[in-house]
């Protein structure tokens, strides 16, 4: 007995960091209840330190909690809160009315419950883990979406992210039971994939092949990966534009941690059974093509800010998906990890921005960001360093991180023919990138100010993570070997 209660407290255990993360949501629930005297920009950087611990914990190995994925959530999270902090002013307005701050920090505990269960996705090695942990940032973020109930294109988002949101549900649950009832177990491991290739029975091998079909269509919903990729445009347009960044980055780890979580025991027999592995990089292939189309093309005739972006996300999650090309390669998980960083970054400082702007001139257009090279040059110097990253400008962490994606295709040629066609597709999708991320810096730089234009004050928080992020893209693209551990 002795025993078992060791066991489950050792079980619990491992999951401190999230329960922390949970229980200080809580906390700050209690105490805007309770103590309304204390100002609700506080929770903001409350939420912030708490996240930012959490994702310590997460990245040390030696307190046992080891998870990348979750640490990179951890970090956007801190960082999306620290964006509300300087957003607070359109939130009172969207939520409660214009100096009304009731009713804005539960949007705070929403965006911690989240991270919480994302940094359990990423421990899960078991579909009944993965479908309740990927439901928790699911169901939190269907609020988040609608949180602005004095905007309709807000309560819009809400509507479609959950309604298309429930449908990824239904083809998850359909999955995990084909998953069960060809397998016997919920288990994601290289036994049972092992086992069902050398199975004699050929339609358990093809019921096999549904459900990890179904379970991945949940996942590239998460990741916004096609065919499951509609919802973000209009979702990322719709939504605050603090919960529109949680979805582009941390939101997006999530994806890629169920993706990472289910292709791993294939990755583990790419040796043993090249010709059924090749099927599955096939079908992957096809998916990173149509993701990358999709969305690089989708992105060039965008006038919004936060629209723009959203195709882009779209775009960059192809170019991630190219990694899972190499199935077998003991790198994959580093190369995931490492482009969602560079994307984090850019993304974030990108948000940050279209915040400011909207803040300050009312607006998410392109066009919002006119002559800001002459009026805030050095603000715009740090946007554009942002969406240089993002389109992959050489001496930048994004420029590192799609070459690691050309360089892992060109890779699994060497195993799997006929993916040639898919290094054009690449070739063509970055190409787009370059041409859309730089109608940004096209209006800072070439469009005058309008009459009326003063400079944007800059907030300090502001001012402060365009600053980090900036030399932080610049450090990791100019000098990545200094932060190569040996």
């Amino acid at each position: 007995m002795n025993n078992e209660i060791v066991s489950a407290i050792y079980t619990w255990g491992q999951f401190a960091p999230e329960f922390a993360l949970v229980g200080l949501a809580v906390i700050i629930l209690l105490a805007d209840t309770f103590l309304p005297q204390i100002p609700k920009r506080a929770y903001t950087i409350v939420g912030a330190a708490g996240a930012i611990i959490a994702g310590y914990f997460l990245y040390v190995p030696e307190f046992g909690y080891s998870s990348t994925f979750g640490m990179i959530a951890c970090i956007a999270t801190s960082l999306v809160l620290l964006l509300a902090y300087d957003y607070q002013k359109v939130t009172c307005e969207s939520v409660g009315g214009s100096g009304v701050t009731e009713g804005t920090s539960e949007l705070y505990c929403l965006l911690l419950v989240a991270c919480a269960g994302i940094c359990c996705l990423a421990e899960a090695r078991d579909i009944i883990m993965l479908f309740v942990s990927l439901e928790v940032v699911t169901l939190s973020s269907y609020v988040m979406a609608g949180y602005f109930r004095r905007n309709q294109g807000s309560i819009e988002a809400g509507v479609k992210y959950l309604v298309l949101g429930a449908l990824s549900t239904g083809l998850m649950v359909f999955g995990a039971a084909w998953y069960y009832g060809t397998t016997g177990s919920f288990m994601l491991s290289a036994g049972l994939v092992h086992s069902l290739f050398t199975c004699p029975m050929p339609e358990l091998q093809t019921g096999f092949f549904l459900a990890v079909g179904l379970l991945l269509l949940g996942a590239f919903f998460k990741a916004g990966a096609a065919p499951m990729q509609i919802w973000i445009p209009d979702v990322y347009q719709g939504s605050p534009t603090p919960v529109s960044a949680f979805l582009a980055v941390a939101s997006k780890a999530a994806g890629f941690a169920v993706l990472v979580a289910m292709l791993e025991p294939f990755s583990r027999l790419a040796t043993v059974h090249p010709d059924k592995v090749g099927v599955i990089v096939t079908a992957i292939s096809v998916v990173a093509a149509a993701t990358l189309l999709i969305g690089n093309l989708g992105a060039i005739c965008q006038n919004n800010a936060k629209r723009l972006l959203g195709y882009s996300s779209i775009g960059q999650a192809g170019f991630i998906i190219v990694f899972f090309t190499n199935l077998g390669a003991n790198y994959i998980v580093e190369c995931v990890t490492d482009y969602l960083a560079a994307y984090m970054l850019a993304t974030v400082a990108a948000f940050f921005a279209i915040a400011m702007v909207r803040t300050q001139r009312g607006s998410e257009e392109i066009s919002a960001f006119r002559g800001l090279g002459k009026t805030n040059p050095r603000t715009a110097f740090l946007i554009t360093v942002a969406f240089a990253s993002l389109a992959g400008v050489p001496l930048t962490y994004g420029f590192m991180a799609k070459f690691d994606s050309f360089y892992t295709l060109i890779d699994a040629m060497q195993y799997h023919s006929g993916l040639l066609w898919l290094l054009f597709v690449m070739v063509v999708g970055a190409a787009a990138g370059f041409y859309y991320y730089f109608k940004v810096l096209r209006e800072m730089y070439w469009e005058k100010p309008m009459d009326g234009d003063k400079p944007l004050q800059v907030p300090a928080v502001t001012a402060g993570v365009l600053t980090g992020c900036a030399l932080a893209i610049i450090l990791l693209g100019t000098y990545p070997l200094l932060f190569i551990q040996n």
